[in-house]
């Protein structure tokens, strides 16, 4: 199998893929069907990895229409590198505020624990206050 792919627009269809077949006349390569995908990407169905290389239209939630793959078993868009990095990133800034969330966190609670081992203390000073006063 090969696939041709033209960024630029210049090659209708942008996208098309062949594959080689062996018959009476030697061997010569033939086009594989296109595929119409979610989204109206356009793509081929490459027998060999049992992905669809496509171009995916830009819109919502989609790339800018450049090369991608669709997983026709899972029935998803596998991410591009930029997808990848930009959802890496997000996941990190998530984490370094859960972080910082659970920091605080922390630091609330011995400021509690703190107030509530002094409050503690008063109520037995009081205690001991009022004990003194019935006996006394």
């Amino acid at each position: 199998e090969f696939f041709l792919y033209d960024p630029y627009g210049k090659r209708k269809p942008a996208l098309s893929g062949f594959v080689l077949h062996r018959g009476k006349g030697g061997r010569k390569y033939q086009p594989l069907p296109e595929e119409r995908l979610p989204g109206g990407a356009a793509g081929v169905r490459s027998q060999v990895l049992g992905l669809c290389p496509c171009a995916r239209p830009p819109g919502p939630g989609s790339s800018d229409g450049s090369l991608c793959w669709y997983d026709p078993e899972t029935g998803k868009f596998l991410q591009t590198h930029p997808e990848v990095v930009d959802g890496k990133r997000l996941a990190e800034e998530g984490w370094h505020q859960a972080e910082e969330g659970k920091r605080q966190a922390e630091e609330r609670a011995m400021e509690l624990g703190e107030g509530k081992r002094l409050a503690e203390e008063k109520v037995a000073e009081l205690e001991a206050l009022v004990e003194k006063m019935r006996c006394g």
